[in-house]
């Protein structure tokens, strides 16, 4: 049994015992352990939709370098997620190894696309988009969620027979249209804002619809660059911090700073922390998942919520026994100090 020692844990300072990568014990307790000296300590963030960083990309591997630069960043959970591309690439990228026991968690992989609209294809390859396929998805292996567009032909059948989470995402599906997606099993919609059709008031689209239905979640890339922090504001105040799930969306650039890096077979430029495609469209961001949590914050939402945001949300999204500091639940952390700069990052109990 390892114990972490002097820590606040909702403003209360107290011990955690874990053992075989659990919570076991909460309070003031005896034995030797890890002192923090009062620290912060909140669940650990899970990003359910991370492309790639510091060069990598999941397309192409080096999950294992992936997954400790996402730990060491804050990350203790992700997801890592696939591009618009060939059968052929996404079934090999699936089928890579995930479990390395270092670094941040890999329960499965987040497929965006092929099944998209290109009208809004954002940085998806629009030459590798093609309509919904149970053989393509059986033929990747480990994918959890899967991102389309509900008004490709076929989708909402696709949406009933898939095992796995159904975002929406990349498309022109009116309101009528992302209902049907939801009675058919969708849950939650793909970086809310954007490559969608916006709130007009009497379109009022996938995020109408969202706000509609019980048990439907938005992502959010909280960057500061992607969705305006007034935006950001008025989606908390219809959603909640119960329907919100912050992302990173982050990119192979993430880590580096500015440059030309490549993402799903097209060039992207970064030029002041902002990826954007040659034709100038909005790309993934570049900014680990804990900085867009302390974002969130910077932009007036309460610190618990965006915690709950990046943790306890898409922990209940995507089933996983995370997300909480209580007994029994997965001994993942973070560890701030008082001014929410981070200290540490914790997986699987190993400190």
């Amino acid at each position: 049994m390892k114990l972490i020692k002097n820590i606040s844990l909702n403003d209360k300072i107290c011990d955690i015992a874990v053992e075989n990568g659990k919570i076991v014990s909460i309070g003031q307790l005896d034995g030797d352990g890890v002192d923090f000296g009062g620290a912060r300590i909140f669940p650990g963030l899970i990003d359910i939709h991370s492309h790639g960083c510091i060069g990598f990309d999941t397309m192409e591997g080096n999950l294992e370098e992936m997954a400790d630069w996402e730990l060491a960043n804050g990350t203790t959970t992700w997801y890592p997620t696939t591009m618009t591309m060939s059968l052929e690439d996404v079934a090999a990228a699936t089928t890579r190894s995930i479990d390395f026991g270092h670094g941040a968690s890999i329960p499965g992989f987040h497929m965006e696309g092929p099944f998209i609209n290109a009208k809004y294809k954002g940085a998806q390859n629009e030459s590798y988009i093609i309509p919904p396929s149970m053989d393509f998805f059986n033929a990747c292996k480990n994918v959890k969620r899967v991102t389309l567009a509900p008004e490709i032909e076929g989708s909402i059948e696709f949406i009933k027979a898939c095992p796995a989470q159904i975002s929406i995402g990349h498309t022109d599906a009116d309101y009528d249209t992302c209902i049907s997606a939801f009675e058919a099993g969708a849950t939650t919609l793909t970086h809310t804002f954007n490559a969608m059709p916006g709130i007009h008031h009497r379109a009022p689209g996938p995020i109408g619809a969202a706000s509609d239905t019980d048990g439907v979640f938005c992502e959010v890339i909280c960057d500061g660059k992607h969705i305006n922090q007034a935006s950001v504001r008025m989606l908390y105040k219809i959603m909640g911090e119960d329907k919100i799930i912050l992302v990173s969306d982050s990119i192979r650039g993430a880590g580096l700073g500015d440059g030309n890096h490549m993402f799903g077979g097209q060039l992207m430029i970064v030029k002041d922390g902002t990826a954007r495609t040659e034709s100038g469209a909005l790309a993934g961001s570049t900014t680990p998942l804990f900085e867009c949590v302390k974002t969130a914050i910077s932009f007036g939402i309460p610190t618990s919520s965006a915690i709950k945001m990046a943790s306890e949300n898409p922990a209940k999204l995507m089933g996983l026994n995370k997300g909480k500091i209580e007994i029994g639940y997965d001994a993942d952390f973070i560890i701030v100090d008082d001014s929410f700069n981070l200290i540490t990052a914790i997986a699987r109990g190993e400190f």
